[in-house]
C-alpha cells in the first residue's frame, strides 16, 4: 500500500460575473434515449483505447460487436449501475458507469468506477477530473477505482485525481495486472455541483 501527497491543481474553472463556474456537469443516461445512443456510438472508441494496451484484458475492436448492445443494455437495466453522460458546457464529451459491487470478491467498497471515458477533443482541460470529482461526491462512501497496469495514461490520471480529492489518503495495490485504488469520500459536494 502506498500513500501519495497532493500536488495537482483542481479542475478548469471559468470566471463569470466575478465568480468561478465549473462547466462540467453530469446527466443520468438512463433518462434519455439520445444519451444512451451517444454512449453506444463512442463505446467502440473506448474499447479501442483499452485494447491498445495489449494486456489481453480487453477485447480487440470488433471482437465483441455482436454482444456490445447486449452488454451496454445491462448498464441501463441494472439497479446497481449508474450510467452518466459527462457534459462540458452542455455538450456530451464522455461517459461514466458507477456501480455498486457485490460484497465478494472485494468486500468493503460501496462504489466502483466501472467505466470512464472522455473523448479526445475534451481531454487535458480538466473535464475528466471535474467529472470524476462530481461522481465521487455524488456517491459518498468507500470507493474503488481499478486500472489496467499497462494503461499508463489512466494510471496517471486516476492517481492525480484521487490524490487531490483525498489529500493523499488512499490505498494503491497491484495484483493480476490491475492497479486498485481504495479511498473514502465523506461528504457530498456543495449545492449546485452535482
Amino acid at each position: 500500500m502506498k500513500l501519495f501527497q497532493p500536488r495537482a491543481p483542481g479542475p478548469v474553472r471559468q470566471r463569470e460575473a466575478g465568480r468561478e463556474v465549473v462547466s462540467v456537469t453530469l446527466r443520468d443516461a438512463r433518462t434519455s434515449k439520445d444519451d444512451r445512443d451517444w454512449i453506444r456510438a463512442v463505446y467502440r472508441d473506448y474499447l479501442s483505447e483499452l485494447s491498445a494496451s495489449k494486456s489481453g484484458l480487453f477485447p480487440a475492436l470488433g471482437e465483441w460487436s455482436a454482444r456490445e448492445s447486449e452488454f451496454l443494455a445491462g448498464w441501463f437495466a441494472d439497479s446497481g449501475a449508474y450510467p452518466f453522460v459527462i457534459l462540458d458546457a452542455a455538450e456530451r464529451v464522455g461517459f461514466a458507469l458507477v456501480s455498486r459491487p457485490g460484497r465478494t470478491p472485494r468486500p468493503g467498497a460501496d462504489f466502483r468506477m466501472s467505466e470512464f471515458f472522455i473523448i479526445d477533443r475534451a481531454r487535458r482541460r480538466g473535464v475528466g477530473a471535474g467529472a470524476a470529482e462530481l461522481l465521487f461526491h455524488r456517491f459518498a462512501g468507500e470507493w474503488e477505482v481499478v486500472e489496467d497496469e499497462y494503461n499508463r495514461p489512466a494510471l496517471l490520471f486516476w492517481r492525480r485525481v484521487i490524490t487531490r480529492l483525498t489529500a493523499g489518503r488512499f490505498a494503491e495495490t497491484r495484483s493480476a495486472g490491475e492497479v486498485r485504488h481504495r479511498f473514502r469520500i465523506e461528504s457530498r459536494p456543495p449545492a449546485g455541483r452535482a
